[in-house]
């Protein structure tokens, strides 16, 4: 289980000091939801998947906040049942990696993989989608994520359960698997090429990505997740603005029954379709919160 948790955190993501300052007071990732009838305040964090406890452990005022809750909202419920009810998306049934790819694209990420860990290569991955071995290459390239054992996500429905708080998903493992991994394998193909290909380009990116998130600026989030290409237009539609949307649906219903602590991933807090717009729109009012 522990494996698949860093496989999971993987997957759902994505040093400064761990106590990095804010100087805008909307540059925080808590935000207070009052209004619109509700008798407590609920409160919308933003997690990073590749981010410790050690983060949220730091924050004087998230802990009370979180404290004061009746319950904890997640993408997805983080239990004893994720790892099987995820499985079946990750490996191809009728396919192979040595058929999909040529043998000299073959042996690109074969000696890439072997060149990161001597002990793993392609032929022991030959049934996982492209997309899982992304994901796995993600692994080998910031090789940090191995040593994090708890992350931030789980770490608030774990507080949940020893504390006898509700705990929600907004949606489910089965489709968290769907999104990710079904999807056209010649796409997953292009995709995992270029990710050998620029593996360089995207270590700055998470480097960048976890440099913002750690200074909990919010603008430079905003912008960050503003910024995409082409090939991924679509799958990050889905992703954020359309999972956004669902999540605003379910989200009056859960508050109006009892304050909550929504810890969701920072890239759907910001922009002009993320959750703090959203729930404003819907009218509700919105308080950034210093989380020290």
């Amino acid at each position: 289980m522990k494996n698949f948790k860093l496989l999971l955190i993987a997957i759902l993501g994505f040093g400064l000091s761990l106590n990095a300052q804010t100087k805008k007071a909307t540059n925080t990732l808590l935000w207070e939801i009052s209004g619109k009838g509700i008798q407590k305040p609920s409160y919308l964090f933003g997690t990073h998947h590749f981010t410790s406890r050690k983060f949220a452990d730091t924050m004087r005022v998230l802990q009370q906040k979180l404290k004061s809750v009746d319950g904890v909202v997640g993408e997805i419920v983080m239990d004893s049942t994720v790892q099987m009810r995820m499985a079946p998306f990750l490996t191809m049934k009728n396919n192979t990696l040595d058929s999909l790819f040529t043998p000299a694209e073959y042996k690109e990420i074969d000696d890439y993989i072997k060149a990161k860990n001597p002990k793993v290569n392609l032929k022991q991955l030959n049934r996982f989608k492209p997309a899982m071995v992304g994901v796995l290459l993600m692994l080998l390239d910031n090789p940090e994520i191995k040593d994090m054992t708890d992350g931030i996500d789980d770490s608030f429905q774990q507080y949940a359960k020893s504390n006898a708080k509700s705990i929600h998903g907004l949606e489910t493992a089965e489709y968290q698997g769907a999104l990710l991994f079904d999807g056209d394998l010649e796409k997953q193909k292009k995709a995992l090429l270029k990710s050998v290909r620029e593996s360089d380009k995207n270590k700055l990116k998470i480097k960048e990505l976890t440099a913002y998130y750690l200074a909990q600026d919010i603008d430079k989030l905003t912008d960050f997740f503003k910024t995409q290409d082409e090939e991924t237009k679509e799958f990050m539609t889905e992703m954020l603005k359309n999972r956004n949307q669902r999540w605003l649906d379910q989200l009056p219903a859960l508050m109006e029954k009892e304050s909550l602590f929504i810890a969701v991933g920072a890239g759907h807090l910001v922009g002009d379709e993320g959750l703090i717009k959203g729930l404003q729109a819907k009218g509700y009012t919105l308080k950034p919160i210093s989380t020290n």
